[in-house]
């Protein structure tokens, strides 16, 4: 039979793991599933495309699993520094709204118990993106990506790592369009690269790893439809553990794997997106997205 989760006050604190440090946090794995769903995020896949109007982004992104349950706010800003070959954007959670149960608090490790529902600040991300090649009759677009985040949010619930972390990638795009057909375009993208991010180990300081994506765009006039595979491969950092705690005892929760299903329709100026996410590994959430874009009119040039 499935037990329910427990959302009252819990029994103390046994045969939890110390991770190697003086702060209450040492008990934490910063590791994806060991972490809220916003804190250690599989890249969302840009498809190779820069283009030529900035915008601002609103939304609400709600996440459930079994014993924890929140919603985020979600604002993204997208700076088009040279049209069609570089832009910097800023985007994060302002807020997020969570509640999660004694047990799923008692596997992460969470120093605190359930008082309720919970509201804190998310982190902020800056993300730079440079079109180093245009597509070609043959050949893709080609953009490179750095993004790196700051430490707003906190890892009081586990929530957030309150740490540093980057990744940078690669990614390729190559459209296919057609004329008198049920659709007007087919886009293929992936990236490729590398994801970093600092852990409370204290033998190793960081974890890190490869991060892979691949998607498919189908563009009817206004409407497309995105769907998206992808995730990261961390190395490890916190196996060292196992020599003391017995081989096995730790594990390292730090390769999420996730699908997303996106469709978006986007007028002259306004658009609107719905999202919805799961995961195959390390990734225990099931969330939806629903976002409002504004495009602010191109500069002629």
């Amino acid at each position: 039979m499935l037990a329910l989760p427990v959302w009252s006050q819990r029994a103390p604190r046994d045969n939890w793991i110390d991770f190697g440090n003086s702060h209450s946090s040492k008990y934490l794995q910063i590791a994806a599933a060991k972490m809220g769903p916003n804190a250690l995020p599989v890249p969302r896949m840009d498809y190779a495309f820069i283009g030529n109007e900035s915008t601002i982004e609103t939304g609400a992104h709600y996440h459930q699993m079994t014993g924890d349950t929140s919603i985020n706010s979600f604002l993204n800003i997208q700076w088009v520094i040279a049209p069609e070959r570089a832009k910097v954007e800023i985007w994060g959670q302002p807020s997020e709204t969570f509640r999660m149960s004694n047990e799923v608090r008692d596997f992460r490790q969470v120093s605190f118990d359930d008082t309720g529902w919970i509201t804190e600040a998310g982190d902020l991300w800056i993300s730079t993106y440079i079109q180093v090649f245009k597509e070609q009759k043959f050949l893709p677009d080609v953009v490179i990506n750095y993004t790196t985040k700051t430490t707003t949010g906190s890892n009081r619930h586990a929530r957030y790592t309150d740490a540093n972390l980057n990744y940078f990638y690669f990614a390729l795009g190559k459209s296919f369009h057609f004329q008198e057909r049920w659709i007007d375009e087919i886009r293929l993208a992936g990236l490729l690269g590398f994801y970093v991010w600092q852990t409370n180990k204290v033998e190793m300081a960081q974890d890190e790893g490869p991060v892979f994506s691949a998607g498919i765009q189908l563009r009817k006039k206004q409407y497309s439809f995105f769907t998206e595979v992808g995730g990261y491969t961390g190395y490890d950092a916190y196996n060292y553990l196992n020599r003391i705690y017995g081989e096995g005892t730790i594990l390292g929760y730090n390769d999420p794997l996730v699908m997303r299903f996106r469709l978006e329709r986007m007028g002259e100026r306004l658009g609107f997106s719905t999202e919805y996410q799961f995961g195959f590994r390390d990734y225990a959430y099931q969330t939806f997205r629903l976002n409002v874009q504004y495009r602010f009119p191109s500069k002629k040039r």
